[in-house]
């Protein structure tokens, strides 16, 4: 028995009530039975179409019991989704109650359909409509027009739904198909990529809708709801292929529906595990579950999108102007921007390097593959065999592919499209589609890899020092090449930089690669996360550990290429991964590092360094300063480490003197705001007192500011400057004035101690909490040490899940410890802080007994848990 039948016995025997309230637990029940079927392994598309189903038989109940005698002649249409038989268990209903006439509507009819659905807790998309108005909204509306195509005549005059059909038809304009394209192309620009890492099962590219938009363009096409042969003849051969991976979106989309209680079509982070789960994943070696779940997601969404790509491209294809061609070989050529070829596959099987050579040719006369030659460059793939990959002749066309300055991203991204960058190069292969389960990237390891490319190259049509280091490149092949190979570990689960290295220089020997390529090549991979690392979580005004840095590099094009490649890769993790601070810190660790290996010696040491300077500043202002003045410049500097005068101009160390010679008791602090291009520095100048650092970090936690920098400074006198480089929430540099007001309001509470700062913190951290929940890692806090990096400190390395008040609670630590701060370097990616610590003992000493280091590790780490 069917819903219908099922719901009408029902209402027979039920008693009385309004028809919303009747029908509520019915649908409840068949949605409670739709979902057994679909935890069953039930069909994605059968799903569907029984949960359209039992909407029918909700909707047609009211209809039956609202619909007077009286009533006029009308249809009632299920229009979209809902007309397609194709709804999840939260969809919206778009229903069109259709007149013949303006004369023949009657209002109360239409309200009594829709406000029995509106109490059941449905989104209703309703519209009531003559015939003429049916005609100027497929004129004037693509959405409308679109959903009237997949109109289904659920109740109603038959004679006149046909009509309806016929004027909706006849009316399509021809223009349709071309605008359905540019709207699918325009989605996806605008969601970037089929490979997400939270992807929109429905809308996203490779999502449900862009095989609607294709239906929708073959019934524009033919002027009419049925389509025929036309599906199967512009998706050449991938029918079966295409209606197994909309089977698997639907069933994708039903468990979201299901696991939610409500309408939901993107595949959060914190969903994916409870979604892999339900539909039946298991960890698999050392893949996760959900790891194994959202690769088949992108393998289906890959080939939804590329099949539609394909039939989109025949559909809006002028007929060929033969007459516009250009011979390129015997047997090849080019006709408006497209190669095609004579022969299809017996051109590759007469030589295969023609495999690597026609993707050479397209790249160089910036030539399209037609989708012919794309079909025959497919059944060709096993011709790229072993023996294929080791010949020297490969091996050049490849390189000579990396090595143009035009259009190396976009031919490896057709190249991986095809196959062919996996069939050379397997070890770039095993990276389709692998997922990473963190919340750090947004895009699989393959699109992330595609990604940095194609930023890599956009630096040469830019302006700027980057542009300029990739033109001085002289090995522009190994630089592509290694950003190409930089992730290739990654499937190994593990190390994947020690995999990386080892599979770098399996494949180096197999393609032949000279000593120096090797190494070279060899060398990017296993260091291209250093400079990013050193950057964000080292003090560059260390130039011991500049030099110690230097000692890395071959040569200053291995300084280039390093660069450039820490550039790919960090900014293809996310669109905000890349900021302006990012790249001014990567810019001063590139050129000290630089500067290194152009002087050819080693660094200076600190003292002398910072005597250097304190010359240079004497030499200045003698004669142009007071006398007083002079000597105040001298004691400041004396009582204060000499890294201070390495870190700050001339002009800054006036403003500090400035600042402790407004101190006084009165006033016990001073509180300054210097902005920059980049950040504001917030300068605080005032005495030392217990736990000074924790409270300063307190109070700019609760006023939303990023801490990017923190710098500690102690005079001998206990005068303290604590400078700190800051950005606004929202990340721009300046912070707005009534901010900086409540900032000096909470700083003089905390230094007064008229409020204990975590006091502070726990009035604050509720509602900042609610705006950071979305996106949480469950990792737990992660602590290292390292004594090798810093001549003088002690750096301590912590990872941990970004909360308010994290640095004033690490701060508040290390002091209980009897630890002091000499400089904090705080970094926060998707709401996972990465701090580090620049420490000293009680003594002013570096901590180098491992029980003390155990003994400070676990205080840490059981205090980031409580």
């Amino acid at each position: 028995m069917g819903f219908a039948e099922t719901f009408a016995d029902s209402l027979k025997e039920m008693p009385r009530a309004p028809m919303g309230e009747a029908l509520r637990p019915l649908w409840s029940e068949a949605l409670t039975r739709i979902e057994a079927e679909h935890r069953a392994g039930a069909d994605g598309q059968t799903v569907a179409r029984r949960i359209a189903e039992a909407m029918d038989a909700v909707v047609l109940s009211i209809y039956q019991s609202a619909m007077p005698q009286t009533a006029g002649p009308h249809a009632l249409v299920a229009l979209g989704g809902y007309g397609r038989c194709e709804m999840a268990p939260h969809s919206d209903v778009d229903l069109l109650f259709l007149f013949a006439k303006s004369q023949d509507k009657v209002p109360a009819v239409v309200a009594g359909v829709f406000n029995p659905l509106w109490d059941l807790g449905f989104e209703v998309g309703h519209s009531s409509r003559t015939l003429d108005d049916v005609v100027r909204a497929v004129r004037e509306d693509l959405e409308s027009r679109t959903a009237m195509m997949d109109g289904r005549l659920l109740a109603g005059d038959a004679a006149l739904f046909a009509q309806f059909q016929q004027r909706l038809y006849k009316r399509v304009p021809k223009r349709t198909v071309v605008e359905l394209n540019r709207l699918r192309q325009q989605q996806r620009e605008a969601r970037q990529s089929v490979q997400l890492l939270e992807p929109n099962v429905k809308e996203s590219p490779g999502g449900l809708r862009e095989i609607q938009m294709f239906e929708w363009a073959l019934k524009a096409k033919v002027k009419a709801p049925e389509y025929g042969d036309l599906y199967a003849q512009y998706l050449d051969g991938g029918s079966k292929s295409l209606a197994h991976s909309r089977a698997f979106l639907w069933r994708v989309r039903h468990a979201l529906h299901f696991a939610v209680g409500r309408k939901r079509d993107v595949l959060e982070h914190d969903l994916k595990p409870q979604i892999a789960a339900t539909l039946g994943y298991e960890d698999q070696d050392q893949e996760l579950a959900v790891e194994c779940f959202m690769r088949e997601y992108y393998l289906h969404a890959r080939t939804v999108h590329h099949l539609v790509e394909r039939a989109f491209q025949q559909l809006t294809r002028k007929p060929r102007n033969s007459s516009r061609s250009m011979y390129l070989e015997r047997g090849v050529a080019a006709i408006e921007g497209e190669i095609v070829l004579a022969d299809d596959e017996a051109y590759f099987a007469a030589d295969p390097l023609r495999l690597l050579k026609i993707f050479l040719t397209a790249q160089t006369k910036n030539l399209k593959l037609s989708d012919q030659a794309q079909s025959a460059v497919r059944a060709s793939l096993p011709l790229i065999n072993d023996g294929f990959r080791r010949l020297p002749e490969a091996r050049d066309l490849f390189l000579r592919i990396l090595k143009r300055k035009y259009h190396t991203a976009r031919t490896l991204r057709r190249m991986h499209d095809l196959g062919v960058l996996g069939a050379y190069l397997p070890e770039f292969e095993r990276l389709t589609c692998l997922v990473q389960y963190d919340i750090y990237h947004i895009y699989t390891v393959d699109e992330h890899t595609l990604v940095a490319l194609e930023n890599l190259e956009a630096l040469g049509q830019q302006e700027g020092a980057m542009s300029a280091i990739l033109a001085q490149c002289t090995r522009r092949d190994l630089l592509f090449f290694a950003v190409l190979l930089h992730d290739v570990g990654k499937w190994k689960r593990d190390d994947h930089i020690a995999r990386g290295i080892e599979m770098t220089e399996e494949l180096s020997e197999r393609m032949g690669l000279s000593p120096e390529e090797r190494s070279m090549l060899r060398f990017l991979v296993e260091h291209h996360q250093d400079m990013v690392l050193i950057s964000r979580r080292r003090n560059l005004d260390d130039y011991e550990m500049i030099a110690e840095f230097a000692g890395l590099f071959a040569n200053a094009e291995w300084l280039r290429a390093l660069y450039l490649v820490s550039y790919a890769d960090l900014s293809a993790v996310a669109p905000d991964a890349w900021t302006d601070w990012q790249g001014a810190l990567l810019w001063e660790l590139y050129y000290k590092t630089a500067e290194q290996l152009h002087s050819d010696r080693e660094a200076l040491a600190a003292k002398q360094r910072a005597r250097q300077k304190l010359d240079e500043h004497l030499d200045h202002i003698e004669g142009h300063w007071p006398a007083q003045r002079v000597v105040q410049f001298q004691e400041h500097l004396n009582q204060l480490p000499p890294s201070y005068l390495v870190a700050y101009n001339r002009a800054q160390i006036r403003v500090h003197l400035e600042m402790i010679a407004r101190l006084s008791r009165e006033q016990p602090f001073v509180l300054e705001f210097i902005e920059h291009e980049g950040h504001t520095e917030v300068v605080i100048c005032t005495r030392d007192q217990r736990q000074l650092m924790a409270k300063i970090c307190g109070a700019l936690a609760v006023n939303d500011i990023n801490i990017l920098r923190a710098d500690v400074n102690t005079r001998a006198d206990d005068v303290v400057l604590d400078i700190f480089q800051v950005t606004n929430i929202d990340g721009s540099p300046a912070l707005p004035d009534w901010k900086k007001e409540r900032m000096r309001e909470r700083v003089a509470e905390v230094i007064s101690l008229r409020l204990k700062a975590r006091e502070l913190i726990a009035k604050y951290s509720s509602s900042w909490d609610r705006r950071r929940r979305q996106r949480q890692y469950d990792q737990p806090p992660r602590i290292a040490f390292d004594n090798h990096i810093s001549a003088r400190y002690t750096v301590v390395d912590i990872e941990a899940q970004d909360t308010v008040g994290l640095l004033y609670r690490i701060a508040y630590l290390l002091d209980e410890l009897d630890l002091d701060i000499h400089r904090a370097i705080i970094n926060t990616v998707a709401a996972r802080a990465q701090d580090s610590f620049y420490i000293v003992d009680a003594e002013g000493q570096k901590i180098t007994s491992h029980e003390e280091l155990d003994r400070i590790q676990q205080y840490l780490l059981d205090g980031l848990a409580s």
